[in-house]
């Protein structure tokens, strides 16, 4: 038996969000939104949300256009609507308190959700991203993203990323990267072979929006985490948040926690056995403080 349930909804524009549920809403914890990567989905949260749905109601989306939620015209994938279709889930829930914990992209919108509905905010996990994304990361992921990458098994998925991304998961062992290809890759029945779970069309979605230019002062987003509690996990190794960004997120807010992973780069599962614990006190405080 699963340690979730799958949900779907329809966002404001028609597109079907997919999400999963740990836990139960009876359960006395604060309720929890996992928000992923950029390229990723919800079944990078499995290991943390199965352990943290044991104290909480645990909400674990899949962006549009990744995993199981629909493809949609690619000019939606963009910030403004990934806030809008998250606020959506929110409400079908009926989640009115929420700690939010976000991975990389995921980390942006949570900052972007303390603007957008702040007094819904019990908290925030940020995992290895900052108001500054270091220029080898950002050249990276536009390198990989939309890129049509396909293996003949699972097996062979999950070695291809240990090449490109061994440095970064130094101690991971065989059953780690074949675990990260099965919520990377999914089955293409009609080519029968094993193909990435997002929408390539993603990636001319991130052109335009570079071509635009219109980023928002992501340090000013930052700043809306000023009166919230706020802890940050950081992989000593990552290219996306450099220890320069860190010290700087420290300063301008000194209360805010910090967990740094030695041996991990971009981005910490946050189920290490540093991290785990350090997450599970955070959640605990976030229950205790009643923050509104």
């Amino acid at each position: 038996m699963s340690d979730f349930s799958t949900h779907h909804f329809s966002a404001q524009d028609g597109t079907r969000i997919h999400y999963r549920r740990y836990g139960d809403r009876a359960l006395a914890g604060t309720p929890v939104l996992c928000l992923a990567g950029l390229t990723r989905n919800s079944r990078d949260f499995n290991k943390l949300a199965t352990r943290l749905g044991k104290d909480r109601l645990v909400l674990c989306p899949d962006y549009r256009g990744r995993g199981q939620s629909a493809h949609a015209d690619y000019r939606t994938y963009a910030p403004g609507n990934y806030v809008s279709d998250v606020m959506h889930l929110l409400a079908v829930e009926d989640i009115h308190r929420v700690i939010v914990i976000g991975t990389s992209l995921g980390g942006l919108l949570a900052m972007a959700l303390t603007v957008a509905i702040p007094a819904a905010l019990a908290g925030l996990v940020i995992n290895d991203v900052g108001p500054d994304i270091s220029a080898d990361g950002q050249t990276r992921i536009l390198d990989y993203v939309g890129v049509d990458q396909r293996h003949a098994t699972l097996e062979k998925a999950a070695e291809a990323m240990r090449k490109t991304y061994g440095a970064a998961f130094p101690d991971w062992s065989e059953k780690d990267w074949l675990t990260n290809a099965a919520g990377t890759y999914t089955h293409d029945a009609a080519a029968n072979n094993w193909k990435l779970d997002y929408d390539l069309k993603l990636r001319d979605a991130l052109a335009e929006q570079a071509k635009s230019g219109a980023l928002p002062d992501l340090w000013a987003l930052f700043r809306g985490l000023s009166h919230l509690p706020a802890l940050l996990v950081h992989g000593a190794l990552s290219d996306v948040l450099k220890a320069e960004t860190v010290a700087r997120m420290q300063r301008e807010k000194p209360d805010m926690e910090l967990v740094t992973l030695d041996n991990r780069g971009h981005a910490p599962s946050m189920t290490e056995p540093a991290c785990l614990p350090r997450i599970l006190a955070f959640l605990e405080r976030c229950d205790d403080t009643g923050h509104h």
